[in-house]
């Protein structure tokens, strides 16, 4: 076996700073070519160099997906936070409203209770009055009997009266035969005449008197026929008025039934009141509880971001270190790594994090990809099936990027925010096609 020939020195300091410089592809050959062991070594430099540039891209896609995962995270917990403060206020609001109807629930059960103690207490006064009256219809017929009984005394003392006038007719008769008899006696019948004449005096007054007692007891009867009548239509009356009160007292018992069920009613409604209105405060509590988790959550989510952010700006920094050193299409990883970037920074937009100028954006021609997707001079990548496909989906990233930070900034946010999420799917394709190029050219 032929032994290299010795390499000057001069051109051997030359090769070792190029490989210090990390200028692997462009080694030259010297006057009696470059020694096997130095490409060996150059050969197995750039493979460690892609080996960690291919590391630190996994590292770079990771920790930016984690962003942006993060970050869409934090958006949603925010949107869901301030959701459920307006659902916490609606139910602060309805608690109130449940407490204001409960309030009026009670009070008017309250009034319920004191519209049937008060219809209870008509009732029972009805009752009584019914029998007040009763009793007021027995002292009248009572009273009548006894009116009655006494026009029946009066009848039988006009019976007598007649009796009398007849006996004083007849004295008065027997008298008037008297005194004539005594005037024939002559002078022994004047004694007679006298008598007969204080005889026929007597008469006189016992006709005058049966005469007045006659009108007397004849106007008594007509008092007492008048007292009858009117009693009797007072009794009527009466009567009347009892079944009336009867009659009142049986509605005011119903109406006192239906006031009770309606007080039963009341009380049901405002028990289940009282129960809505513990489970809204309930509901109330857990979405406080669950707001206060929610902004903890967000401040743990920051924290992680911020971590990240700071993992992922010493990942770039090693990533620009690496980029100074030749390896062969190292572009198609490093685009990997940009992408993802590149939608961290959109999802961060979303959140107030990173403020981006749609007008200062890159298009597809201007990113790292862009610039070295049309310097390709490669025959055989020009015409792989995914270097043709990529151009499209790299587009609509951008586009679509550019677009929802416009969007964002002309104050469109849930329309930015649909957008954004558009991006995955032609972000997904774009990861696809360089692994594809990447498996074959790197």
């Amino acid at each position: 076996m032929n032994a290299e020939p010795p390499v000057p020195l001069s051109d051997l300091n030359d090769l070792v700073d190029r490989l210090i410089d990390g200028k692997y592809l462009s080694l030259p050959d010297g006057p009696e070519g470059l020694p096997t062991k130095l490409r060996e070594l150059a050969d197995k430099l750039e493979s460690r160099s892609k080996g960690l540039l291919r590391h630190s891209v996994g590292m770079s896609i990771f920790l930016n997906d984690t962003v942006t995962q993060s970050v869409q995270t934090m958006r949603s917990i925010r949107e869901m936070s301030q959701r459920m403060a307006t659902i916490s206020a609606s139910t602060e609001e309805m608690v109130a409203t449940v407490q204001a109807i409960s309030r009026t629930s009670e009070l008017a059960a309250s009034n319920a209770h004191s519209v049937q103690d008060i219809s209870d207490e008509g009732a029972r006064s009805n009752e009584l009055v019914v029998s007040t009256m009763r009793d007021m219809v027995v002292t009248v017929n009572d009273t009548a009997e006894r009116v009655a009984r006494l026009s029946e005394t009066s009848a039988s003392i006009g019976a007598i009266v007649k009796q009398i006038e007849q006996i004083a007719r007849q004295t008065n008769l027997l008298a008037l035969n008297a005194t004539i008899e005594a005037a024939r006696a002559g002078e022994a019948g004047k004694g007679f005449a006298v008598v007969a004449n204080e005889v026929k005096a007597l008469a006189n007054q016992t006709a005058t008197a049966t005469t007045d007692i006659r009108d007397r007891i004849g106007g008594l009867k007509a008092e007492t026929d008048a007292i009858l009548a009117g009693m009797e239509q007072g009794a009527e009356a009466v009567r009347q008025g009892e079944q009336a009160v009867l009659s009142s007292v049986g509605k005011m018992r119903q109406v006192s039934e239906e006031i009770r069920d309606v007080t039963a009613l009341m009380q049901e409604i405002a028990d289940h009141l009282g129960q809505q209105r513990q489970a809204a405060q309930e509901i109330a509590s857990n979405l406080e509880l669950a707001t206060e988790r929610s902004k903890s959550d967000t401040d743990s989510i920051n924290k992680l971001i911020d971590t990240a952010s700071v993992a992922s700006a010493s990942l770039t920094d090693m990533l620009t270190s690496l980029i100074e050193v030749e390896m062969k299409n190292a572009v198609i990883l490093l685009a990997k790594s940009d992408h993802m970037v590149w939608r961290r920074r959109l999802a961060e937009m979303l959140v107030d994090r990173a403020k981006l100028n749609p007008h200062e954006l890159a298009n597809h021609h201007q990113c790292r990809l862009g610039k070295w997707y049309d310097q390709v001079q490669d025959a055989s990548m020009k015409s792989h099936p995914a270097f043709l496909a990529l151009e499209a989906p790299h587009k609509r990233v951008h586009d679509m990027g550019i677009q929802a930070a416009q969007l964002y900034a002309d104050g469109k946010f849930e329309d930015a925010v649909e957008l954004v999420a558009a991006i995955e799917e032609p972000s997904k394709e774009v990861q696809r096609l360089l692994d594809e190029l990447a498996a074959v050219y790197s």
